[in-house]
């Protein structure tokens, strides 16, 4: 686990501050938009950065919501760029994370030897039918005993 978070944390890093950065931005801008508008539920930055982090995560509870023209059109944006900004990225995080996954598990693979160590040398059964040149099964029975 420790390789993984060496390859893929830095990614998870920046995603996070990203995050961080647009949920103030996003926040303050819309405080500042909806804060003298007769209705409004934006009555602090705090309330306007939980919209924001409820908006672009694309959750959506409806507590709060821009009522003026120009606050919607930047709710619409912030929707918009959340899913650009935080969607796509993943696929790039999770193809990271499963390769270094796959790296992970490469060592593991051939634990006991390969497959040239079975008594029999390379000819395998398969599916537990007999081998035709040992007469044997799978599990080393003796097929004419089957």
């Amino acid at each position: 686990s420790s390789g993984i978070n060496a390859k893929c944390g830095k990614q998870w890093y920046q995603r996070r501050v990203r995050g961080a950065m647009g949920v103030v931005t996003f926040g303050s801008i819309m405080y500042y938009i909806e804060e003298d508008q007769p209705g409004s539920e934006f009555n602090s930055i705090l309330k306007a950065c939980w919209w924001a982090v409820v908006t672009m995560s694309t959750v959506g509870y409806g507590d709060l919501y821009p009522t003026s023209v120009p606050g919607k059109l930047v709710g619409s944006v912030v929707v918009f760029l959340s899913m650009v900004f935080m969607a796509l990225p993943m696929t790039i995080i999770v193809s990271k994370f499963s390769r270094a996954y796959e790296e992970m598990k490469e060592p593991n693979q051939m634990v006991g030897g390969g497959l040239d160590d079975h008594q029999g040398g390379s000819q395998l059964s398969v599916n537990g039918k007999p081998d035709v040149e040992t007469g044997q099964d799978a599990k080393g029975r003796n097929s004419t005993t089957l």
